[in-house]
C-alpha cells in the first residue's frame, strides 16, 4: 500500500497537536486533583482536631469527673475510629491521652513546634511516608492542646496511580491519533485530488476550461482562482504566439517567393551576364528585405514579451531623425519618394538611442512603402507642451496606411511598442490628403545644478 507523504505529515502534526493538548490537560488535571486532595486531607485533620477539642470541653462541662485527664479519656474513647491518630497535651506539654497508630503519634513534635490552631503541617514519619497534622487549643476548664495527625501515604498512592494512568494515556492517544489523522487528512485532501484530476484533464491545445470557484472562497478556491489566472495567461500567450507566427509567415512569404522564383528562373534558362546580375540584384534586395523583416519580428517578440527598455541615456531626438533620414534616403529614391526636413527643434529625450532610431526608420519605411508619390515625405521634430514630438507626414489615402492584411502593420506595431516603452504614444491623423504619424515622448526632468 502506497502512503501519501503529505497525509503522513498532516497526521503527524495532528498527533503532535493531540499530544500537546493532552499534555496540557493531564498536567492541569493532575495539579488540580492533587491540590484538591491535599486541601481535603488538611481540612479533614483540622476538622478532627476541632471536633475533639469541642468534645473534651463538652465532656468536662457536662459530667464532672474526678480529673481533667478522665474527661480527655472519655472524649477519646467516644470518638469514632478512623485513619486519624489523636493526642491531647496539657499546657506544660504533658501527654493527657492519645489514640491511634504509634508511628504517627511518635512523629508529633514538641508543643512549640506545632502549627497554630486551624493550620496544618507535614511531619516525616519515615523515608517513604509523612503525616499531616493539625492542632486546636482549648481553654476550658483549663488550657490544653489537641493534635490530629493522619498519614499521607494513601494520598500519595492515589496521586501516583493517577499519574500512571495519565502517562499511559499518552501512547494510547498517539496510537489512535496517527491513523485517525491520516484518515482525516485523506478526507480533507479529497477536494485537492478532484482539482488535480480537473487540471490533468485539460488539453494543452484547448485552454478555455476553468476550475469552479465557490463564494465565499476558501483556501482551495483561492488556489483554483490562481490556476484559472494562470490558464488565462497561458491562453493569452498561446494566442500571442499564434499571432506572432502568422505575422512572421506573412512578412517572410513575399521575399521568400521572390528569391525562389528568381533563382529558379536563373537556373532553368541560360542568360547573359547582365541578366544574371539583375536577377542576383533582385535576389539581394529580397534577402535584404527578409533580413529586415526578421529584425522587425525580433523587436516585436521583445515587445510582446514585455521587455523593459532602460531609460538611462539622454538622446537628441533631432539627431536621431536626421540620421534616420540619411539611412532611408536611398530606400526612398528606390520607391519613388523624396524626403524633406521640416522643423527640427533641438530637444533631448531619455531612453535607448537604438530603439528611437528604429522607430524613426520604421515610420519613414511605412510612409515610403504605403504613401503616394504625389508629395514628399516630411520629417519634423517639435516640442508640444511637456512632450517632444517626432512627426512624419506623407500623401496617400487613409485605408492604405492604417491597416494591413494581418491587422496593424508590423512596423507600426514596433513603433507603438517603442513609444510605450519610453512612456510615450503613437498617434495618427489624416488631414486632407496628408497622413500624419506623430510619436510623442515626455521631456526629461531638468538636470540638477
Amino acid at each position: 500500500m502506497r502512503y501519501s507523504r503529505l497525509r503522513l505529515r498532516l497526521a503527524g502534526w495532528f498527533a503532535l497537536g493531540m499530544l500537546l493538548g493532552l499534555a496540557v490537560l493531564d498536567v492541569s488535571l493532575f495539579t488540580l486533583l492533587r491540590r484538591r486532595a491535599d486541601a481535603r486531607l488538611s481540612d479533614q485533620v483540622i476538622a478532627t482536631a476541632r471536633g475533639l477539642r469541642e468534645a473534651v470541653e463538652r465532656e468536662a462541662a457536662e459530667r464532672p469527673t474526678p480529673t481533667f485527664e478522665h474527661a480527655v479519656h472519655e472524649a477519646l474513647d467516644e470518638w469514632p475510629m478512623g485513619a486519624t491518630s489523636l493526642a491531647v497535651y496539657s499546657a506544660d506539654g504533658a501527654l493527657l491521652g492519645r489514640r491511634g497508630a504509634t508511628d504517627l503519634l511518635t512523629a508529633i513534635p514538641r508543643l512549640v513546634e506545632l502549627p497554630p490552631s486551624g493550620k496544618s503541617a507535614d511531619r516525616p514519619i519515615d523515608h517513604q511516608a509523612a503525616g499531616r497534622l493539625a492542632t486546636e487549643r482549648g481553654t476550658r476548664p483549663r488550657e490544653f492542646t489537641v493534635v490530629a495527625i493522619q498519614s499521607t501515604a494513601a494520598l500519595t498512592e492515589d496521586l501516583e496511580s493517577l499519574a500512571g494512568w495519565l502517562i499511559v494515556s499518552v501512547p494510547l492517544v498517539l496510537l489512535i491519533s496517527l491513523p485517525a489523522g491520516y484518515l482525516l487528512a485523506r478526507r480533507a485532501l479529497a477536494p485537492f485530488s478532484s482539482l488535480a484530476s480537473d487540471i490533468e484533464g485539460m488539453a494543452p491545445g484547448s485552454l478555455d476550461r476553468r476550475l469552479p470557484v465557490a463564494e465565499p472562497p476558501d483556501e482551495l478556491d483561492r488556489l483554483a482562482d490562481q490556476v484559472n489566472r494562470l490558464l488565462d495567461r497561458l491562453a493569452a500567450a498561446q494566442l500571442q504566439t499564434r499571432r506572432f507566427l502568422a505575422q512572421a509567415a506573412h512578412q517572410l512569404r513575399t521575399p521568400l517567393t521572390l528569391i525562389r522564383g528568381e533563382s529558379d528562373l536563373a537556373i532553368d534558362r541560360p542568360r547573359e551576364a547582365d541578366a544574371y546580375r539583375a536577377a542576383l540584384d533582385r535576389i539581394s534586395r529580397a534577402s535584404g528585405q527578409m533580413s529586415r523583416r526578421v529584425d522587425e519580428l525580433f523587436l516585436l517578440a521583445r515587445a510582446e514579451a514585455g521587455e523593459r527598455v532602460p531609460h538611462t541615456a539622454r538622446v537628441e531626438l533631432d539627431a536621431v531623425a536626421l540620421e534616420a533620414v540619411d539611412l532611408m534616403r536611398g530606400r526612398a529614391q528606390a520607391l519613388g519618394h523624396r524626403l524633406e526636413l521640416g522643423e527640427m527643434t533641438g530637444v533631448e529625450v531619455q531612453g535607448d538611442e537604438g530603439l528611437l532610431q528604429e522607430a524613426a526608420v520604421e515610420l519613414l519605411e511605412n510612409a515610403c512603402r504605403h504613401g503616394a508619390t504625389t508629395g514628399p515625405v516630411t520629417v519634423a521634430v517639435l516640442v508640444s507642451g511637456n512632450e517632444a514630438v517626432l512627426e512624419v507626414a506623407s500623401a496617400g489615402p487613409l485605408a492604405q496606411l492604417e491597416r494591413g492584411p494581418e491587422g496593424e502593420r508590423l512596423g507600426l506595431a514596433i513603433v507603438r511598442w517603442i513609444a510605450s516603452a519610453h512612456g510615450g504614444r503613437l498617434q495618427f491623423a489624416h488631414v486632407g490628403a496628408t497622413n500624419l504619424f506623430r510619436v510623442s515622448f515626455p521631456l526629461p526632468a531638468p538636470a540638477a545644478d
